[in-house]
């Protein structure tokens, strides 16, 4: 919208400046003939200019107000998909996690192992469908322009905060955990857990490491885990909608992480190695 109205702008301005100038070069020119019949060409070739430059301006003006207009539909349709999004997600949350919480305490009561196979199912299946709502919920966000709530954290409170979600993740800090971060505590576990969901379904690891370490004034999480790794071209990795596999998945979980990481002012990079996959997540340190 924003573009489509500077380019109305700067296209009628410069058509006008010609229009003005064609006039005032013919009517200078007109002046100082004395010729009659040559002040009878240069009338003509006056209003040959009045009428392409009208015919210019008109094309102009039509074009840009066609391009605002567009654009401003367009603008429409995004936010009202955006709105959808966010709506959606929030109210499927609230069903999903008391499906997940009952899942839980029938698995916890059962005897029957048929039965405790076929639950132990359904929990999976509905935290993959809870990712995917949050993978929704963080789009639609970021389709809004939508801020984080950043605030500083010291990696201490990082470390006992996530390790509720993720018991089975390996931790290695090399750095104090009382060095701290500035960022959003919500969205950056939201990136970790995608990160580690995207480890267990495509890479099929079933052992992941966090390392923390610092590098200059930035703090760097490395995850890396024991799977199959990543074959192709890693640019392509973060491009939306774009899936790498046969499994599963909406193709936006790498897409969000960058959007969020960037967000916060830092950056994700996927370094090279031998086995598995490695993603490492940088942000600014607070002195």
């Amino acid at each position: 919208m924003f573009f489509s109205l500077a380019w109305l702008s700067l296209t009628l301005s410069l058509g006008v400046w010609w229009w003005i100038l064609g006039f005032r070069q013919a009517k200078t020119i007109s002046e100082i003939s004395v010729s009659l019949e040559r002040q009878f060409e240069l009338n003509r070739v006056n209003r040959m200019l009045q009428l392409e430059g009208s015919f210019f301006l008109s094309m102009l003006t039509l074009g840009g107000v066609t391009l605002a207009v567009l654009s401003y539909r367009d603008h429409k349709r995004s936010k009202l998909i955006a709105d959808f999004f966010s709506t959606v997600t929030h109210e499927m949350k609230t069903p999903i996690a008391s499906l997940q919480l009952q899942v839980e305490v029938l698995l916890e009561d059962t005897k029957d192992l048929e039965l405790k196979r076929k639950l132990e199912k359904i929990w999976k299946e509905n935290l993959r469908i809870e990712s995917q709502m949050g993978n929704a919920f963080y789009l639609a966000s970021l389709m809004q322009g939508e801020a984080l709530y950043l605030e500083t954290l010291t990696l201490q409170e990082i470390k006992d905060s996530y390790s509720h979600h993720e018991p089975n993740l390996v931790w290695e800090v090399s750095i104090p955990l009382t060095k701290k971060v500035y960022l959003d505590k919500k969205a950056f576990f939201a990136m970790l857990k995608n990160l580690t969901e995207n480890a267990k379904r495509h890479g099929k690891a079933n052992q992941i490491k966090l390392q923390i370490g610092q590098e200059k004034d930035r703090i760097c999480f490395l995850l890396e885990d024991n799977g199959s790794g990543f074959t192709g071209n890693k640019k392509y990795l973060t491009q939306p909608f774009l899936r790498h596999s046969n499994t599963s998945g909406s193709g936006i979980g790498l897409y969000i992480v960058k959007k969020l990481i960037e967000k916060m002012k830092g950056k994700i990079e996927f370094p090279d190695c031998s086995y598995g996959f490695k993603v490492k997540l940088c942000v600014s340190e607070v002195v």
